[in-house]
C-alpha cells in the first residue's frame, strides 16, 4: 500500500509521506513479521505482548518472575514445575544458557541483571523431582526423530505428549547430543543430562542409542515405517580452515576433539595446543587442552577481544586456567614433519571496513608472518551438519549454502511432505535454549500438518496443575549486587573434569530472588 501510495501521489507529501514505512520494512521486516505473526516484540518494549521483559526474551518463554517468586517463599519443588512447563532440560540451560532474559532484566537498570540461569540450576539441582508418568497413545501415527539432543528430544517429550508413539535414532552410544559430546565435563556433568533425559523417556520415547541412519537403518526404510519425522541432526561436523596441511596428523576439529574425549577416548595432543577461533567451543578446546596436560594452550582469533562471541566469564576463565589469546591474528599454513604437524604459520591483521556480522573486517598485514611451534590445532571456527544419509531420491530438498530447505516461515518444514527440522541442522550452531524452542516448534509443525491433513481440529493442550504464586516485594528497594557463583579452587579445576562452578546454597539463592522487581505485577 504504501508502495502504490508513493508510485501514485501528484504531490510532494504524498510521494514522501510512505518513506519511513517503506524503509523500516526493508530493514526491519523481522521486527514486523514478529509482532504481527508471533505477537513478540524481540526489542521487549511493547509491554501489551509480554508478561515481564525477561520472560518475552526468552526463546521458550520460561516464567523466569513465578519461579523467583517461589524460590523466595521457599517452594522450590512448585518452581521446578513452573520449569518444567516450558523447559525438559532446566538442569542443563542453568549450567550453559546464555541468559537472553537477563539482558532485558530490569533490575540491571538500577545494579545488576538478575541471576537468572544460576537460580534455575540451584532450583533443578535442589527439588525434589516428581515421577514422570507414562503418556498414554491415543493416536495411529508414529513419529520419527532422528538425533536424541536438545531439538529432537523437546520435539520427542511434545509429540508423545500429544498421544504419538515416538522413536529417536541416535548415532552416538547415549542420548544429550552437543549437551552431552559437545560441552565439557567441567560445565556439564554427564548426570544432569542423563536424569532430564530419563524423564522424556519415562513418558514412553523409545530412544535407539548407536544407531545411525543411512548405515543401520536407511532414511526410506524410516519414512516408509513413520507417519512424520524430524531430523534433529545437529551439527557435528567442523568447517575446515582451508589452508595447506590440514590432512597432517594432530589436527582436530573442535567438534570433533571435544566429542572424543567426553567419550572417554584417550586423545594425545602433546604440550603445546593451538586453537583457532573465538566462540565459546574455542573456548571449551582450550579448557579441556589444559585438563589434558598441555603446557602452551593458544588461541588464535582474527579479530579484538570485544569482538569474541565467546561469554566474557568463559574467556576470563580460560585465561585463569593459563590459555594464551592472540588477537589479530590468522593461520595461513600448517607445518609438518613425517606427517605429523609441528608449527603453524600466522599473520598478523589489522581491522578494515565493516561487513555483513556488523564488526569490521580483518585484513593482513603483509611481512608480519610469524611461526608458532605446536604439536597440535585445533580448528574451532564453526560447524555444519551431516546430512550424507539424504539422497536424492530423499524430498528433502537442499539451499545454495548446502543446508535443508525449508518452506514455512517457523524454518522448520522441509520440501518433502511430513518431514522437519529443527536444532542446529535448522538454525545452524545455537544455543541449547534456541534448540528447545525449535523443538517445541516442529513438534507443534508436525502435530498441526497430522490435524489438517485428517480434518480434525488444532490441538488444544490440556489445563495444567494449578500453583498459587505469592507475590511479595520489598517496600524498599536497596542497591544489592548479583550474587556471585562459587567457583572449584583453581589448582583443583586445571587438573580434572570437576564441575567448576558449584552452585548456589538455599541462602544464597533466597537472596538473589529477594533481588526480583516483579514486572510481571499488575497493580
Amino acid at each position: 500500500l504504501a508502495a502504490i501510495i508513493k508510485d501514485s501521489a501528484l504531490c510532494g507529501l504524498g510521494q514522501t509521506a510512505p518513506n519511513p514505512v517503506l524503509s523500516t520494512l526493508r530493514y526491519f521486516r523481522d521486527e514486523y513479521e514478529a509482532h504481527i505473526y508471533d505477537k513478540r516484540c524481540p526489542a521487549a518494549v511493547c509491554s501489551a505482548l509480554f508478561k515481564s521483559p525477561c520472560q518475552h526474551a526468552c526463546p521458550i518463554e520460561m516464567d523466569v518472575p513465578s519461579y523467583m517468586a517461589l524460590v523466595r517463599a521457599g517452594r522450590i519443588e512448585d518452581a521446578y514445575k513452573v520449569m518444567k512447563r516450558t523447559n525438559p532440560f532446566p538442569g542443563v540451560c542453568g549450567r550453559v544458557c546464555p541468559q537472553f532474559c537477563a539482558e532485558k532484566c530490569r533490575r540491571g537498570q538500577l545494579d545488576e541483571p538478575m541471576a537468572i540461569a544460576w537460580i534455575k540450576r540451584y532450583i533443578a539441582d535442589n527439588a525434589k523431582r516428581f515421577k514422570v508418568e507414562s503418556a498414554p497413545v491415543t493416536r495411529k501415527e508414529k513419529i520419527a526423530v532422528i538425533g536424541a539432543g536438545p531439538a529432537g528430544l523437546t520435539a520427542a517429550q511434545d509429540l508423545a505428549l500429544r498421544g504419538y508413539k515416538v522413536t529417536v535414532f541416535e548415532e552416538l552410544p547415549h542420548a544429550g547430543g552437543m549437551m552431552r559430546y559437545a560441552i565439557p565435563e567441567y560445565r556439564m556433568p554427564r548426570d544432569i543430562v542423563e536424569k532430564e533425559v530419563a524423564d522424556i523417556e519415562a513418558l514412553g520415547v523409545e530412544i535407539k542409542t548407536n544407531t545411525r541412519v543411512g548405515r543401520d537403518i536407511s532414511y526410506e526404510q524410516i519414512r516408509k515405517d513413520y507417519d512424520g519425522v524430524v531430523l534433529a541432526i545437529g551439527a557435528h561436523k567442523s568447517w575446515k580452515l582451508d589452508i595447506e596441511g590440514e590432512n597432517l596428523k594432530g589436527v582436530w576439529g573442535a567438534v570433533e576433539f571435544l566429542r572424543e574425549v567426553n567419550l572417554g577416548k584417550k586423545v594425545s595432543i602433546g604440550t603445546k595446543v593451538a586453537i583457532v577461533g573465538g566462540g565459546n567451543s574455542a573456548i571449551d578446546a582450550a579448557r579441556t587442552a589444559v585438563r589434558l596436560g598441555a603446557k602452551d594452550v593458544t588461541i588464535l582469533y582474527r579479530r579484538e577481544r570485544k569482538d569474541m562471541p565467546a561469554w566474557e566469564n568463559e574467556i576470563q576463565a580460560a585465561e585463569q586456567e593459563g590459555v594464551k589469546i592472540e588477537y589479530l591474528v590468522a593461520p595461513v599454513k600448517l607445518i609438518g614433519k613425517k606427517g605429523k604437524v609441528t608449527g603453524v604459520e600466522c599473520q598478523r591483521m589489522k581491522l578494515g571496513e565493516f561487513d555483513r556480522s556488523g564488526r569490521r573486517k580483518p585484513v593482513p598485514i603483509k611481512g608480519s608472518e610469524f611461526v608458532l611451534s605446536i604439536d597440535t590445532i585445533v580448528p574451532a571456527i564453526s560447524q555444519n551438519a551431516d546430512t550424507s544419509f539424504l539422497t536424492e531420491t530423499s524430498g528433502v530438498n537442499m539451499d545454495k549454502w548446502g543446508g535443508i530447505k525449508v518452506t514455512n516461515r517457523a524454518k522448520t518444514r522441509t520440501t518433502s511432505d511430513d518431514v522437519y527440522i529443527a536444532g542446529d541442522v535448522a538454525s545452524g550452531p545455537a544455543t541449547v535454549v534456541e534448540a528447545i524452542s525449535m523443538g517445541h516448534q516442529a513438534a507443534s509443525d508436525v502435530d498441526s500438518h497430522i490435524r489438517e491433513k485428517n480434518g480434525e481440529p488444532p490441538y488444544k493442550e490440556p489445563p495444567r496443575e494449578p500453583i498459587d504464586i505469592p507475590f511479595e516485594v520489598d517496600e524498599e528497594v536497596i542497591e544489592t549486587p548479583k550474587a556471585e557463583m562459587p567457583e572449584l579452587k583453581l589448582s583443583e579445576r586445571v587438573c580434572s573434569f570437576k564441575e567448576v562452578e558449584q552452585g548456589y546454597s538455599k541462602k544464597t539463592a533466597y537472596k538473589e530472588a529477594c533481588r526480583c522487581l516483579r514486572c510481571d505485577a499488575e497493580i
